[in-house]
């Protein structure tokens, strides 16, 4: 019997659907969500506060169980967390061991997977990539923000996995340690071919990074629209963004949440911390 071949898309949400029990019965949050992300594609997920991005994140790690429809990764439907799927949080305090060192940090979920030798390559590998070279003995609580956020994603690095899903990884920093570290994200896709999803509240950050932005609106949400992004793999935060294109696609995704934020405003109000 031959192999049959490889899916276009490495990631594939067909029909999900998530919903949580409440004491006034079961609320759904997600309804029909489906997408696909391609190896080395660039997607970032945006929409209203509460609309449910981060939910949809969990579905696709594995880390909760959709209620409706399926995820795919590599063509394996996804029952959990899956070897092919690094994780970067947004609150890099609490994913870094602050009594290890950087080194060890990196290397945490690596041990018992393979032998010690490619374990230290693997993670020699990844602090090169994220220039933290020279700092491998500090431990994360000797470290800035943008330095510590650094290690979180060498560790996903490290990990090897061929999907990275990140939420809001760039929230917590300043202005320029967040455009060194948007520029960083580029780079580590460009030179390891990952597939790469990002949950973001930023427009901006939105079109700087992605090759497609999908859009999530209404209660219970769903995909609003896809929005391609045209600048090709090369980016500069000062010329890209000075770019006309730039402008009007900041306008239109900005309009899409701003509908759709209202939307969901004049509905029947609902407690929600699902982002």
């Amino acid at each position: 019997m031959s192999e049959s071949p490889a899916p276009a898309s490495l990631v594939q949400v067909r029909g999900v659907g998530h919903s949580y029990a409440s004491r006034s019965g079961t609320r759904e949050v997600l309804h029909d969500v489906s997408f696909d992300v391609a190896p080395g594609e660039f997607v970032c997920i945006v929409g209203p506060s509460g609309v449910g991005k981060t939910t949809i994140l969990r579905d696709i790690a594995g880390l909760q169980r959709v209620t409706a429809g399926e995820v795919r990764v590599a063509g394996s439907v996804l029952t959990g967390p899956s070897s092919d799927i690094g994780l970067v949080f947004q609150d890099y305090s609490r994913s870094l061991m602050p009594w290890m060192s950087v080194r060890d940090n990196i290397a945490l979920p690596l041990r018992g997977r393979m032998p010690k030798t490619d374990r230290e390559q693997r993670v020699a590998s990844a602090v090169h990539e994220v220039a933290l070279d020279g700092h491998e003995e500090v431990r994360p609580w000797q470290l800035s923000g943008g330095m510590q956020q650094r290690v979180a994603i060498a560790r996903a690095l490290a990990f090897g996995a061929p999907v990275l899903l990140m939420d809001e990884p760039f929230a917590s920093v300043d202005a320029q340690t967040r455009a060194d570290l948007e520029d960083l994200a580029l780079r580590v896709r460009d030179d390891t071919g990952q597939a790469v999803i990002l949950i973001t509240h930023d427009i901006d950050e939105a079109i700087y990074l992605s090759d497609r932005i999908i859009v999530l609106g209404g209660r219970p949400a769903s995909v609003l629209e896809q929005v391609e992004v045209p600048f090709g793999p090369v980016r500069e935060q000062l010329v890209t963004k000075a770019l006309p294109e730039f402008g009007r696609l900041r306008t239109h995704v900005h309009t899409l949440i701003e509908t759709a934020s209202r939307a969901m405003t004049q509905a029947t109000p609902v407690v929600d911390a699902t982002r």
